[in-house]
C-alpha cells in the first residue's frame, strides 16, 4: 500500500507499536545532486506494509517499504542507497541525483518515548545516526560533526495561536493543520469557535482582552491577530511580543497598523518589539477573499519559519 504523508512519523510508531507490530523509522541520511526531498527526511514503516512519510515524492517508496519489512523480518539495521550509485538500477530518481536510506528495526522503546516526549514538552532533542557503524543515539545537544554522522533535530510541532473572530480564522485554522501546525484558537465569539471545532487543537473563549492569558509561546510559536475591533488586541499582542514566537502578525490595513503602534508605545512597547509585527499580516499577493488572505498568511508563517526572513 501506498505511504501517507505526513512529516512526523514517530506517533505512528508509537500507535502501531501498541498494536503489538514490529516498526522501522526510515531516515533519508545523505544525498547527491538534487534530492526529491530534504535530507532528514523520515518514513515509518509497520511489518504489516502501512505507511507514512515520504523521501523521494513516490519514485522508491514502494521499494523503501519492502526493504523496510525486509529489515524487519531480519531485525538488522541497514543502510541503502538509492538512485545514483546504487545496486538497484531499476530505481531512478529526478536530475539523477542518489541518496542514502537508514532503516533502523532496533529503536528502544524507550528511545521512542524519549522522543515523543521532548516533543510534547516542546523541547528540542537530536537523533544522532552513525549509518555506516550502525549507531543510533539521542543527545541533549547537537555534536560536533563528523564524517559519517548524520544528525536530525527533532523539535516540537510548529504552533499557531491565532485570536480574533471571523471566516479568516477557520480557513487558516484549516490550512495550518494541513501543513502540521498545532492550531490553538481564541474568540470572542461562538460563532467562530464552532467553525474551528473541526480542525484547532483547542478552541477558547475569550471574555475580554485582558481574559487571554496563553503563556506557551516559544520559538516555534507563531503569533496572529484577527481582531476587527483592534482595542482588543494590546495585551494579546504585547504578551506575544514579549515572548520568542518567530512570527507575530495582526490584521488592518497600514493607517490602522500605525495606529495600533502608537497605542502599543503607550503601552510601554520598544520599537524595537513592535518592529517584529507583520502588518498588514500576510504576504503581499493581492489578496482579497478570506481564503485568499488565509492562504497570504499562511505563506509568509511559513517563509518565516523556513528562510527566517520576509
Amino acid at each position: 500500500m501506498p505511504a501517507k504523508y505526513i512529516d512526523d512519523v514517530l506517533p505512528s510508531l508509537a500507535l502501531w507499536r501498541a498494536e503489538g507490530l514490529k516498526t522501522a523509522l526510515v531516515t533519508m541520511v545523505g544525498a547527491d545532486g538534487s534530492a526529491p526531498r530534504p535530507i532528514g527526511s523520515q518514513m515509518g514503516v509497520c511489518e504489516d506494509g502501512r505507511a507514512v512519510g515520504n523521501l523521494t515524492g513516490g519514485c522508491a517508496e514502494a521499494a523503501i517499504i519492502a526493504e523496510a519489512e525486509a529489515a524487519m523480518t531480519a531485525g538488522a539495521n541497514r543502510c541503502v542507497r538509492y538512485g545514483a550509485g546504487s545496486p538497484y538500477i531499476d530505481i531512478r530518481l529526478p536530475c539523477g541525483s542518489g541518496i542514502d536510506v537508514y532503516f533502523d528495526v532496533t529503536l528502544a522503546e524507550p528511545d521512542l518515548e524519549t522522543l515523543l516526549t521532548a516533543k510534547a514538552r516542546r523541547r528540542q532533542v537530536a537523533l544522532c545516526i552513525d549509518a555506516h557503524a550502525d549507531r543510533r543515539w539521542i543527545a541533549d545537544a547537537a555534536p560536533q560533526p563528523a564524517p559519517g554522522l548524520y544528525v536530525r533535530a527533532i523539535t516540537p510541532l510548529p504552533r499557531l495561536v491565532v485570536v480574533g473572530k471571523g471566516p479568516i480564522v477557520a480557513l487558516l485554522a484549516r490550512m495550518a493543520r494541513a501543513v502540521e501546525f498545532e492550531v490553538l484558537v481564541w474568540s470572542s465569539e461562538r460563532e467562530t469557535l464552532d467553525d474551528v471545532a473541526d480542525s484547532a487543537n483547542e478552541a477558547s473563549h475569550l471574555a475580554a482582552p485582558e481574559a487571554f492569558t496563553f503563556d506557551g509561546f516559544d520559538r516555534w510559536t507563531a503569533f496572529v491577530s484577527l481582531f476587527h475591533e483592534h482595542e482588543w488586541e494590546p495585551p494579546m499582542l504585547a504578551r506575544a511580543l514579549a515572548a520568542p514566537c518567530f512570527y507575530v502578525g495582526a490584521l488592518g490595513s497600514r493607517r490602522t497598523h500605525a495606529t495600533r503602534l502608537e497605542v502599543m508605545r503607550a503601552r510601554g512597547m520598544s520599537d524595537e518589539l513592535l518592529a517584529r509585527i507583520q502588518a498588514p499580516v500576510g504576504l503581499a499577493i493581492g489578496a482579497k477573499t478570506p481564503p485568499e488572505i488565509a492562504v497570504a498568511i499562511l505563506a509568509q508563517i511559513i517563509q518565516v519559519r523556513r528562510l527566517g526572513t520576509v
